[in-house]
């Protein structure tokens, strides 16, 4: 089963309904419920989206979205070594390392994300939620 890794910004085109990203991360979290593919993240990524709804939404309604997510999605550990990976990569982003890494722990292929620019990898594929759709899963995005 092809194994994908979420990250914050395509949870949070879904839970805050963000246009015009919401139908192509509502396509794929179709599918992880579905189970047609499995989905890890992280729980640096569960604090984000955590901490961003809550800001726009009641805290109570962001805990729910967590807990929801929790039945669909695994949870990739983030460890010292993925920690000490992550501060000594040469990613612009401390975070964004610690994705990868936590991902790369866990033989994920797919890193799903809006933030391409920042992964500059070879060893995963890093793509949209609609080039995942489109190029890898050959379905069409609304």
């Amino acid at each position: 089963m092809t194994r994908l890794f979420i990250d914050t910004d395509v949870i949070l085109d879904l839970l805050l309904e963000r246009q015009p990203f919401y139908s192509s991360s509502m396509q794929l979290f179709t599918l992880i419920e579905e189970k047609a593919v499995m989905a890890y993240t992280s729980p640096v990524v569960l604090a984000n989206i955590y901490y961003i709804s809550a800001k726009i939404l009641k805290k109570k309604r962001a805990l729910e979205y967590i807990r929801k997510l929790l039945t669909l999605i695994r949870i990739a550990p983030i460890d010292e070594k993925i920690m000490l990976l992550a501060a000594n990569a040469s990613f612009k982003d401390f975070e964004d390392a610690i994705q990868y890494y936590s991902a790369k722990q866990e033989a994920i292929g797919f890193l799903i994300t809006r933030n391409k620019p920042d992964f500059k990898v070879t060893d995963m594929t890093v793509c949209t939620p609609d080039e995942y759709l489109t190029v890898y899963h050959h379905t069409s995005p609304n």
